[in-house]
């Protein structure tokens, strides 16, 4: 249907007899890639008739060559995708990956930010206060020097102040950012490999549904040149009519199913683009083929889940609640603190401007506060319990998944060979009982029988390869073995 659009608006072109300016070519190529037919037809009706000095322009040559020179750059660039192609643009433009890495810069900056904490701060402050009665804004300076008043005083200052010590609560600070950054870190190779999981899942699908539509195509190439060869035995009055209807019938139910599969290769594939995170239109189709060469390695599965993100992530947050119970624990103890200020000081209209300064260190502890740092630091035991909890959930649900991974691989394995050994057995079937029909010595029901059985043992083999496949899958996506390109 594409080809036949695109063909007839290249004869409605033609036909036009247009002449192309730059920009035009540049409209009716960027509308041909993104594949809007209907506008490109709008386009140029829009400029069909052209005319310069009174005359219509007519160039036939130049407008052929051109649409040649698009088609052909067209065809070149539209190819099938590989499952590595799709997954590098998984990688490259899924939301979900996306926002992992968002997470990571953001957790980047906080930690930034809890290691300047550790550092000096500088300050620049100014004011202006008015009095109600003259206030000496400075001191007097010995018998002689009497003070200096105003109503009016104005002030600016640098001032300085440099932890010194804070009972572990800014490196705790700051570890606890580490290890923000790692957790995010941990959730982005997870949700790298959960996608990676779902896209390789989506092309095999769309694989397995190719397969059968070419076994349904074979199918219902069949049961018309069978449905032919009665039509002619039934004129010559060689066969019953009623064969020919269950024939009409079968055919019928055969063209359905290859309906059927082909909307639900176009559902696959909106499947595939959607993990990918991508919009349907662009993926134009896949190249590959369904196979059960891959194997699953025997391997010590207690070593394999400790490399699992999620546990890695979890493990990760029981460390962080450890440290914040520590933070938290901090305020206990005193801080202690190196001040300093510098700047000037005048009266009204800026008169009698003195510079003024101040050094030295402050330390505080806290005394009573009604039991708040208790509490907060049993909110902190507490959420570390939960997340320790939360670790040993994370390691029961990662061992239940690899049970039922490799049940699931197992089943499919003895599928599998089952399904092959039913293709052969109905592939044989259907040769011998279409020998016997032409012989005269079988029945149309008897063939169409075994065309029902071929058809079915091929979609549940096409279905028995596609589980397989799956089943390998998961058990990498269990065991946290899939491969993420960095």
């Amino acid at each position: 249907m594409q080809g036949e659009i695109q063909r007839m608006t290249v004869l409605h072109i033609i036909d036009a007899r247009i002449v192309l300016d730059e920009e035009q070519q540049k409209t009716f190529l960027n509308l041909y890639r993104r594949g809007n037919n209907n506008e490109i037809s709008e386009v140029f009706m829009m400029h069909r008739m052209q005319k310069k000095n009174g005359k219509t322009e007519i160039c036939f040559v130049s407008v052929f060559f051109f649409l040649i020179f698009v088609f052909a750059a067209h065809a070149g660039d539209v190819k099938p995708l590989t499952l590595d192609e799709c997954i590098d643009i998984a990688l490259k433009k899924s939301p979900l990956i996306k926002s992992s890495e968002l997470d990571i810069e953001a957790s980047k900056e906080a930690l930034k930010g809890s290691k300047g904490l550790q550092f000096p701060k500088l300050d620049l402050n100014a004011s202006y206060l008015h009095e109600n009665r003259p206030f000496p804004y400075i001191q007097t300076e010995g018998p002689t020097v009497p003070a200096i008043t105003s109503q009016n005083i104005h002030t600016w200052a640098f001032a300085l102040r440099m932890p010194i010590y804070q009972g572990g609560r800014l490196s705790g600070q700051v570890k606890i950012s580490e290890i923000d950054n790692a957790i995010q870190s941990s959730k982005k190779d997870f949700t790298s490999q959960d996608v990676i999981s779902n896209v390789t899942n989506a092309f095999n699908k769309v694989l397995q549904l190719k397969e059968l539509i070419k076994a349904n195509e074979k199918s219902v190439e069949a049961l018309d040149s069978q449905r032919k060869n009665t039509e002619l035995l039934l004129k010559a009055e060689r066969a019953a009519k009623v064969e020919y209807l269950r024939i009409e019938v079968q055919f019928a139910s055969e063209q359905q199913n290859l309906i059927r599969a082909k909307e639900a290769i176009n559902r696959a594939k909106y499947n595939l683009a959607y993990f990918m995170g991508v919009d349907g239109r662009e993926v134009p189709d896949v190249a590959g083929v369904l196979t059960a060469v891959e194997k699953v390695e025997s391997q010590e599965v207690e070593d394999l889940l400790k490399n699992r993100p999620d546990i890695i992530e979890a493990t990760q947050k029981v460390e962080q609640a450890k440290t914040r119970v520590d933070v938290a624990s901090g305020s206990r103890y005193p801080s202690l603190d190196a001040v300093g200020n510098y700047g000037q000081r005048s009266g009204a209209a800026f008169t009698e401007l003195k510079t003024v300064w101040e050094a030295g260190v402050v330390a505080s502890i806290n005394v009573f506060d009604a039991g708040i740092i208790s509490s907060n630091i049993g909110r902190e035991k507490a959420l570390q319990r939960r997340a320790e909890e939360e670790l040993r959930q994370t390691k029961l649900k990662a061992r239940l998944e690899v049970d039922n991974a490799l049940s699931l691989l197992t089943e499919a394995q003895s599928k599998l060979a089952v399904s092959e050994k039913a293709v052969d057995q109905a592939e044989e079937s259907m040769r011998i009982e279409d020998l016997k029909y032409r012989a005269g010595a079988g029945t149309v029901t008897d063939v169409l029988l075994a065309e029902s059985a071929q058809s079915l043992a091929q979609a549940n083999y096409y279905q028995a390869l596609y589980d397989y496949n799956t089943a390998i899958t998961e058990y990498k996506r269990a065991t946290g073995t899939i491969e993420v390109k960095k």
